[in-house]
């Protein structure tokens, strides 16, 4: 398909690029997962060899410069490196955000900014589930081909109508291959509808009312209450943590919780009889208190990234499901909060949910007036 056969009335949408540092994770995660233990050593030795690189320079610099100087440059080391590291790190992710993605959609198929010269066919599309390790559902991806050139439409939040034919992988956060970019819901639908008119079928989104699935899954931070010494009980709870734990299946007449792995039915109750309550899980952290840079922002960075929206769920017959969600915009900056007269509790959530079903389980609860969320998804 030629360039020129879509026309230049085409549908245009804005894009955003895959998570920050989604595509590193993509090409690493396979080969943790198929042998770990080599994989550790690998990082283990490339850590060794920095910090050996740093303590040669170190030396090397004590060895040419003056005492007084040398003591000086010592002393600004640690916080110049640290400054140069985060702040590197600030101007990459500013800069990719900045980066618009314009997909131009016609009913035969779309181009892309980005990649110019290529145009992708609708003809040979196929549609999978987009999501990250461990399983958790981030929306629909499409598929696309330019000759030998793939190309990975995420919609996100979005979810196809139960029965919908799913022909390609999983794609998503730390598997084998991610998105190249992803639109909001509504505008996804729009392109699955010049999709459909391609191939004479309809591609329809769940309706409100269709009974979804939300997998909970073990809260990963949960392994910050092992001991550092318990390597492998550590080692344990995150092999497990690819699986989920439960399944609520929310529906408009009742709302069911489910051992995804039996499919043993632990409660059945309608929803007039699910209590939901918002809550902020803000665990309590072991601080150290030196007087460096690094512990500081250490410090920082490990509150921001433990603390988490959630909910207190209470259904008849079992215990309450504490559930959290720490979804983010595009990999650093979070995406949902609750009002700031929502109490605090000092502790971590038992199950963490995807963004895609945290909002499911906020609008079947009730609790979608109450929550902020920096993406209006549909």
């Amino acid at each position: 398909m030629n360039v020129n056969h879509i026309p230049a009335t085409s549908r245009q949408f804005v894009a955003q690029p895959p998570f920050w540092g989604s595509k590193m994770a993509s090409r690493t995660t396979p080969g943790w997962q198929k042998n770990p233990g080599k994989s550790y050593g690998i990082m283990v030795a490339v850590c060794l060899a920095i910090a050996i690189g740093l303590g040669v320079l170190f030396v090397g610099m004590q060895a040419v410069l003056p005492p007084d100087v040398a003591e000086i440059v010592a002393r600004s080391i640690q916080p110049v490196g640290l400054v140069v590291l985060f702040g590197g790190a600030g101007a990459w992710y500013w800069w990719s955000r900045r980066r618009k993605i314009l997909i131009s959609a016609a009913d035969d198929g779309l181009t892309v900014n980005t990649r110019p010269g290529d145009a992708y066919s609708f003809n040979g599309a196929k549609l999978g589930t987009w999501g990250q390790t461990g399983g958790m559902t981030m929306g629909t991806a499409l598929h696309l081909q330019c000759g030998q050139r793939r190309f990975v439409l995420g919609g996100r939040d979005h979810r196809l109508a139960a029965g919908t034919r799913l022909d390609a992988p999983d794609v998503g956060y730390g598997l084998e291959v991610d998105v190249d970019a992803h639109l909001p819901a509504a505008d996804f639908t729009e392109i699955l509808a010049m999709v459909g008119r391609r191939h004479g079928v309809e591609i329809r989104p769940q309706a409100p009312a269709e009974p979804g699935r939300c997998l909970l899954f073990t809260n990963p931070l949960l392994v910050q209450e092992i001991g550092p010494m318990a390597y492998r009980k550590r080692q344990q709870f995150m092999q497990s943590l690819g699986r989920p734990r439960l399944a609520i299946d929310v529906g408009a007449d009742s709302i069911r919780v489910i051992d995804p792995n039996t499919n043993a039915i632990v409660a059945s109750v309608s929803p007039a009889q699910v209590t939901a309550t918002p809550v902020v899980f803000r665990p309590p952290q072991w601080h150290m208190f030196l007087p460096t840079l690094g512990s500081v922002m250490s410090n920082v960075m490990t509150d921001y990234w433990s603390s988490a929206v959630g909910m207190r769920v209470a259904v008849p017959g079992m215990p309450p499901l504490t559930i959290s969600c720490r979804d983010t915009i595009s990999g650093l900056d979070k995406r949902f909060s609750w009002p700031d007269n929502v109490p605090t509790e000092r502790a971590r959530a038992d199950y963490e949910v995807s963004g895609t079903d945290w909002l499911t389980l906020v609008e079947r609860f009730g609790l979608a007036p109450y929550l902020n969320n920096r993406i209006e998804s549909t």
